[in-house]
């Protein structure tokens, strides 16, 4: 398998955990939601449960979105000499 197969892979694999994490963080709020607890309760947990997504999220949409460099360093070098 090619290194760019290889990085298309995983970054497949990023996407595919993302839409979980995203479904995992709706269904938790939407319990949430049903808890019969005090508004102050909920909003502290609500806050924690974003504050969760944000730190799980984030760095793997980062990831994603990082271009991907290909490219060894000698080639991009002997193609700058000629």
């Amino acid at each position: 398998m090619s290194r760019e197969q290889q990085l298309k892979l995983l970054k497949d694999k990023r996407k595919a955990i993302i839409q979980d994490l995203e479904i995992f963080y709706q269904n938790a709020f939407n319990e949430i939601s049903k808890l019969n607890v005090a508004e102050g309760d909920i909003a502290k947990l609500c806050q924690l449960l974003l504050l969760s997504k944000e730190a799980a999220l984030g760095p793997m949409q980062k990831e994603i979105e990082r271009p991907l460099i290909t490219n060894p360093a000698n080639d991009v070098r002997e193609s700058k000499l000629n």
